[in-house]
């Protein structure tokens, strides 16, 4: 494969796996409305509704029966990205010399995984009790493999292995949706399952984001900034507790832990804090560690953007997302607040998960770009950077 056409695969690539990310955060938020209209168990089956195949599902039987249509729906949506997650998969190995691509043995288990689920949507495979079991198990096992696999390769080599987990990520998305609705909405398959599509968003955004031009481009020789420690540091840890407050945040829903206090800033009447009687309860801790984390992380979003805005001319994409991220995690209190004045109205519920997928999204995109700068020690950082001024004005 000549570089023109290599170029040509990744660009093909870079704009298909932008409409993945936009497909899939109207699939996630489009998920967190069917848990809103407690839409989950429209139907008692999976991968069949009402027993019949998916795909071919009656539309006068769903489209007019609002809970069938969100949960109906939903998992049309999800088939339509796992299709193009397969778009994604076919054209990363286009991308990419035969040497480097996954070995014959991998191509035959992406065949196989692909024949179970696709064989399940068209009503053909049940999907019977054990054997869903264990393909999930093997899907575990395979992402988490491939995501290690990307974390050590460099360039399109890693773009297909982050393509190879994203496959692997959506079916075991699919089947853990199944599972859910199986087994009657269970706390922690519905935490897990909010969960899942998070690491699948955030693996499809790191496709987009290394194949996009601007990245390429400082990979041939453009000029890439030095990031300091802290600053690295800070946003890192802006990253993965903006996840943990996600995870919080899919307990508080599926644990309806939301209701225990009605009040916002104070827990109650009574005071700012619950008191300690009320804290031998699971419901009150959570939704006390998800309200109080809320706090933590709006103060690293702040902490965050002023270390970036400081070098905003060396980090002008993170200095978009940072200044956006700290516009919204504001957006995203106000919005847990209206959640509690309205007794869980759905409009206020809905937006505070797609406002908080979008935050997510940001802290991510800032976190995956400031790690590709070279990391010194902080003082070091300042140093190099007041001398890459003091050259430019001369």
């Amino acid at each position: 494969m000549n570089t023109s056409d290599n170029d040509r695969s990744i660009t093909r690539l870079h704009w298909i796996s932008v409409a993945l990310c936009m497909l899939t955060f109207g699939l996630i938020v489009w998920g967190g409305h069917v848990n809103t209209t407690r839409s989950g168990m429209a139907f008692p089956d999976w991968p069949t509704s009402n027993a019949a195949p998916m795909l071919t599902y009656a539309p006068s039987e769903w489209l007019t029966v609002p809970d069938r249509f969100w949960e109906h729906g939903h998992r049309l949506f999800a088939s339509v990205v796992g299709l193009v997650t397969v778009l994604v998969l076919l054209v990363s190995y286009r991308s990419i010399p035969r040497e480097r691509r996954a070995g014959k043995s991998i191509m035959a288990l992406d065949g196989f995984i692909f024949l179970v689920v696709a064989t399940a949507l068209v009503g053909i495979n049940s999907m019977p009790g054990g054997f869903m079991e264990a393909v999930m198990t093997l899907l575990a096992v395979c992402l988490a493999a491939f995501l290690v696999r990307a974390s050590r390769e460099k360039d399109a080599v890693r773009v297909h292995w982050l393509a190879q987990a994203a496959f692997v990520g959506v079916c075991l998305q699919a089947c853990f949706g199944g599972y859910t609705v199986r087994n009657n909405l269970p706390d922690w398959t519905s935490t897990t399952h909010g969960m899942l599509a998070e690491i699948y968003f955030m693996i499809v955004i790191g496709i987009a984001l290394l194949t996009s031009k601007a990245w390429r481009n400082q990979q041939r020789g453009g000029r890439i900034a030095t990031a300091g420690r802290t600053t690295t540091m800070i946003v890192c840890t802006t990253w993965a507790l903006t996840f943990v407050q996600f995870f919080l945040g899919a307990l508080t829903r599926h644990t309806d832990a939301w209701g225990v206090s009605t009040s916002f800033p104070q827990w109650s009447d009574e005071g700012f804090f619950p008191s300690s009687e009320l804290l031998q309860y699971a419901q009150v801790v959570i939704h006390l560690t998800h309200r109080t984390t809320a706090y933590v992380v709006a103060l690293l979003v702040v902490i965050q953007w002023v270390m970036i805005w400081r070098r905003r001319s060396d980090f002008r994409r993170v200095a978009l997302t940072s200044t956006a991220a700290l516009v919204l995690v504001f957006v995203q209190i106000l919005l847990g607040a209206a959640i509690l004045w309205t007794a869980r109205g759905e409009l206020a519920t809905t937006l505070h998960v797609m406002t908080g997928v979008v935050l997510l999204a940001l802290n991510t995109i800032t976190m995956y770009t400031m790690l590709r700068f070279h990391v010194a020690p902080s003082g070091r950082a300042d140093v190099m950077h007041s001398v890459a001024v003091g050259q430019g004005s001369r």
